[in-house]
């Protein structure tokens, strides 16, 4: 009803001036992908991701790298021009710029000195750094990996200080920003 209005009031406007010239221009665009996760629980924008076993994990599988969770991100309706896709890893970072911190603080029960890494399935010892729009320290994916619409990626719970982490609750959020070329 607003847009209806707001052109009656326009209407008005033209019928008391002689001429009325609009001009009108846009930049006509391909439309961007559809991006989903694949893994966990949720409808594919909104996924969680339950770590360790029923989500408890033990302090030393924490130390030794052990608690993973493999998921990807599945690309569909892409463009055929689509030559490049970047992805930002977008969250709060923790001490190590390469994790997402616990939003459980420690008061609340949170564990201490535990965090979250997200790297390439392939590359765990390789991890995205958090908020990062360097090529080097994003996700950029492969030609190959836009060709077959899919990166595998692995969700990975670390230590922040060596023999520090203590026990708790653990909870983060990571969002997905993507870049088309």
């Amino acid at each position: 009803m607003c847009s209806a209005a707001l052109l009656l009031i326009c209407s008005s406007y033209a019928q008391a001036a002689d001429n009325l010239d609009v001009t009108f221009s846009a930049n006509i665009r391909e439309t961007t992908c559809d991006i989903k996760i694949d893994g966990g629980t949720g409808d594919g924008t909104s996924n969680t991701i339950t770590l360790g076993t029923d989500g408890k994990a033990r302090v030393d599988d924490i130390a030794n790298g052990a608690v993973k969770f493999p998921f990807k991100l599945v690309i569909t309706e892409c463009p055929s021009s689509l030559t490049a896709l970047k992805t930002v890893v977008s969250g709060t970072a923790s001490d190590v710029k390469t994790a997402l911190d616990n939003s459980v603080t420690v008061p609340e029960g949170g564990a201490s000195n535990v965090a979250l890494t997200i790297s390439r399935a392939d590359a765990p010892e390789a991890p995205f750094e958090i908020n990062a729009t360097d090529d080097s320290k994003r996700l950029v994916w492969t030609s190959s990996e836009i060709n077959s619409k899919e990166v595998d990626l692995l969700a990975t719970l670390i230590e922040t200080k060596t023999d520090g982490a203590m026990t708790g609750q653990f909870s983060t959020l990571a969002t997905f920003n993507f870049t088309y070329e």
